[in-house]
């Protein structure tokens, strides 16, 4: 299945309130969850399939079926996803770094030699329109600039801060049984934000981005099951 650009979305992500495993514990609803504890043994969470790979940690995220038992040491932390009203497009890109150590003993292959660096970094931009009944749009104007809300009667004010950007990106969806669908967890820095107010034609917005590599991001890919 090669998705196109239609079958994805950008969603925000609104944490709940943590759901602690126990004797008769389960998940409550199908949808994706993040390991907050780990049971030192005996958890709930599913194992890994064969040899390769590791089993799930703490802080990795997960879609976790309704009536899944978590057991005594385990617990999750829900989230509801949104669509971004904003957003058109977005675009992302990775890349790493080589490091020359090439030495006389590679003189007779005549070419030199390289090992990567143990890190690899992703950027991005996430585009689209000036839309003032977006909280999301409204989060990342706040990193940028003081904030005043006047609702009529009360005048509030926030100062700027830095904000916890976390996103989930779908590249492809689909409840179809034995189809596979594919999930990006963004969580990110904002960078960057870019607005203009032309004298005609709709008002852009977009902001450039780094993936956070210490909240654990993560390409996801679900095979639908019955």
């Amino acid at each position: 299945m090669r998705p196109g650009g239609k079958d994805g979305t950008l969603y925000s992500i609104a944490r709940g309130a943590a759901i602690v495993g126990g004797a008769a514990t389960t998940i409550p609803a199908d949808g994706w969850y993040q390991i907050k504890t780990k049971a030192s043994s005996g958890s709930g969470f599913p194992a890994k399939a064969g040899a390769t790979g590791r089993d799930l940690a703490v802080g990795d995220v997960y879609f976790a079926k309704a009536g899944q038992t978590i057991v005594a040491g385990d617990s999750v932390v829900p989230f509801a996803l949104g669509v971004i009203s904003f957003v058109t497009d977005s675009s992302d890109q990775a890349q790493g770094q080589s490091f020359d150590v090439t030495t006389q003993a590679d003189i007779a292959s005549g070419a030199r030699s390289y090992i990567p660096s143990a890190f690899k970094e992703r950027s991005g931009t996430i585009n689209g329109f000036v839309d003032v009944d977006s909280p999301e749009q409204k989060t990342l104007l706040n990193e940028y600039r003081k904030i005043i809300e006047d609702d009529g009667t009360n005048v509030t004010v926030n100062d700027a801060k830095s904000a916890d950007l976390e996103y989930m990106l779908s590249k492809r969806e689909t409840t179809t049984v034995g189809e596979t669908e594919l999930w990006e967890y963004l969580p990110v820095v904002s960078e960057s934000i870019n607005t203009s107010k032309p004298l005609d034609g709709a008002q852009p917005f977009s902001f450039n981005y780094k993936v956070d590599g210490q909240r654990k991001p993560c390409a996801y890919y679900r095979t639908i099951t019955a």
